[in-house]
Order: C-alpha cells, then sequence, then structure tokens
C-alpha cells in the first residue's frame, strides 16, 4: 500500500475520536450529487512484450525473439468526472466540528497519451544462433534497437468507476456559508478502451518516412495491440477534499469543492500485433504508476 493511501487511511480513522451528538442537530441523512473537470499529474508508463523475428520476418538471420521494455511518461490531460454521495451528519456536543460518514460513487473519465524509447539495448532470446551468427543477430539489434532508439508513441482512453468511504467534518458558522474538509479512501476500477502503440522508431518494413509510424503494406499505421485493445485492473484509491457548502434552505445545499484524487499503480494486457507483413508478437503488458487528479466540481444535496 502506498505511503499516500496510508495517510488518508490514518485521516479518515479521526472520525473515530469524535464526541457524536443527536441526529436531529446535524443534517442527518442526505443524498448529493456532482460534477466537475480537473487534469492529471504526469506518470510514469512502461510497455514490455516479445517479438518474434521468425521465418519471413528474420531480417536473414537466425531466428530469435526480441525483448521490447520501453519506458516513459503520460502526458497531462483533462479530464471530467461526475458522481453521486450517500451521507448522514452529526452533530458534535462539545464543539462546533459537525462529522459525517459518505459513501460515494464516481466515474471520471480521461485520455492518455505517452511517448516511450527503451532505456537499454533491446534483448535477445530464444535463438540456436552462436558464434558469427550470434555477432550479426547482436550487431542489427544494436543497429536498430540501442538505447533511446525504439520509440513508440501511444493512446489510449481511461475510464474509472470509484467506491469511496469518507469521513467529512463541516465548522459551524451559524451561517448559511459552511467550510468542510474530508478524507476518504476506496476502490477504483481502471477501463482502458480503444488502446493503441505505434511504432515511431525504427521505421521498418518499408514504412514511409512521412507517415511517422510502422506501415502495413497497405500504409496504415501499425497499432501492436490490434488483436485486443481494451483492458481493465482494480486499484485502491484514496481522496482528500475541501469546500464550502451553502444552505439554500433547511433541506438543499449547493457546494463548490477541491478534490485530490489518488489511485495506486495499474497493470493491463493488451493483445498481440496480428498483421500478415508484422512479425508476430506475444501479448503486450503495459503499468501505469500511481495516478494523481486534481478536480474542481459543483454539486447539490439534499437534506431528509
Amino acid at each position: 500500500m502506498s505511503k499516500k493511501i496510508t495517510a488518508i487511511l490514518a485521516g479518515l480513522s479521526i472520525i473515530s475520536a469524535i464526541n457524536l451528538g443527536h441526529a436531529d442537530e446535524g443534517r442527518g441523512i442526505y443524498l448529493g450529487a456532482f460534477g466537475g473537470v480537473g487534469i492529471t499529474d504526469n506518470q510514469n508508463v512502461e510497455q514490455t512484450g516479445v517479438a518474434h523475428k521468425i521465418g519471413t520476418f528474420n531480417d536473414g538471420l537466425t531466428d530469435f525473439d526480441l525483448l521490447v521494455d520501453v519506458k516513459g511518461k503520460a502526458k497531462r490531460k483533462t479530464s471530467g468526472f461526475a458522481g453521486v454521495q450517500l451521507g448522514y451528519e452529526w452533530a458534535s456536543m462539545s464543539s462546533k466540528i459537525k462529522p459525517a460518514f459518505e459513501l460515494e460513487m464516481m466515474y471520471l473519465g480521461a485520455s492518455q497519451n505517452s511517448n516511450l524509447a527503451n532505456p537499454n539495448t533491446e534483448g535477445v532470446a530464444n535463438t540456436t544462433a552462436t558464434g558469427s551468427a550470434r555477432d550479426a543477430i547482436d550487431t542489427a539489434v544494436a543497429s536498430h534497437y540501442g538505447a533511446g532508439e525504439h520509440t513508440f508513441q501511444n493512446h489510449t482512453n481511461m475510464k474509472i468507476g470509484l467506491l469511496m468511504a469518507n469521513g467529512v467534518f463541516t465548522y459551524e458558522t451559524n451561517s448559511m456559508f459552511k467550510p468542510y474538509a474530508g478524507v476518504g479512501i476506496g476502490l477504483a476500477l481502471v477501463h482502458m478502451t480503444s488502446a493503441s502503440s505505434l511504432q515511431t522508431n525504427p521505421l521498418l518494413d518499408g514504412s514511409s518516412a512521412t507517415a511517422g509510424c510502422e506501415t502495413t503494406v497497405g500504409g496504415g499505421c501499425v497499432n501492436h495491440f490490434n488483436s485486443k485493445t481494451n483492458s481493465s485492473d482494480y486499484a485502491l484509491a484514496g481522496q482528500v477534499k475541501l469546500g464550502l457548502r451553502a444552505e439554500v434552505n433547511k433541506n438543499v445545499s449547493a457546494f463548490v469543492e477541491y478534490r485530490y484524487l489518488h489511485i495506486d499503480s495499474t497493470e493491463f494486457t493488451y493483445g498481440s500485433t496480428v498483421y500478415a507483413d508484422h512479425p508476430p508478437t506475444d501479448n503486450w503488458n503495459y503499468k501505469n504508476s500511481s495516478m494523481d487528479f486534481h478536480n474542481g466540481l459543483i454539486g447539490i444535496a439534499y437534506a431528509f
């Protein structure tokens, strides 16, 4: 578990230390809905796989496997999200801090773009070549796939569903405006869709330099994930929120909020590269480091 998630858990545990009062002094049960926009922080990504340089694809060498390991950073992107919450607010008998417990369901959508390159010369495996034949393979790999020379341009759409449990603390100002803060812990389902991985260097197999990607005979870019472009994973999530609520009347309130959301690292498996004129590959493994989102939202709540 990451240090950020552990810290959020510690904050959430504070709720157990507060002396709770009577429900009629707080809002009691309330239901809310909210939406907003935000940005993602840059995060590290890594892609690994095996390309089988065999038969007509071995470049005139003894058959071998090319071990692909490329890394990079996903670029900062705008995200949009919406959610609903069900909560219960008590009143403290000894202070102006009113605690509440919430369950939230949220949906967050964003795209992810990244440029990846191999930090080291690509590896070689599963070859019977020895002596000069093996030297020829090593020379060819070093020539085309030396450090920083095997590059990819990736794109995918992220659809993230979250279930969160929050502790929220509101300061009673005896006015219609009431500031609050909260921490939460939960689970995220991260679903990647329409993923593409285009090799931008080296441009082999007759690819056109003007296309900027490795191409098929028909001239289209090779998507190295083409046999399966969707994948999902679960991860722990944590959040911290700061907001201001305005009570319109006894039952209805509106709120604005800043929310920091952290999702632990996730791993995905995309399909193998399947084209008649491209070396076959194994399935591709793709890993996101932890993701951080900074969101601003507006919402409305109804207290029963």
